[in-house]
């Protein structure tokens, strides 16, 4: 694969990365409308949202190299920190 198929496909990827990330978001959203923040399925229902954001990146990390994945996440830096509101590291 080439250097423009592969960036090709890691935009692709970010891009459904992007879609994961947000869906997680609503998800998020719907279940603290419907569960008290001290309700114990709220937190485990976020403990699982959390987990399911942490393994998109990692199968991120393990498809590319560090420094395409490194590149591409400086540019979706600004979105990341907005995802961490919902989903704090």
């Amino acid at each position: 694969m080439g250097p423009i198929e592969n960036e090709e496909k890691l935009d692709d990827v970010l891009a459904s990365y992007k879609n994961i990330r947000e869906a997680l978001s609503g998800l998020s959203e719907i279940i603290t409308i419907n569960f008290n923040e001290k309700d114990f399925y709220h937190a485990a229902a976020v403990d699982n949202l959390k987990a399911l954001h942490d393994n998109v990146l990692e199968i991120l990390k393990a498809s590319f190299t560090p420094r395409e994945i490194r590149m591409r996440l400086r540019e979706v830096e600004y979105d990341e920190k907005e995802a961490e509101k919902v989903f704090p590291l």
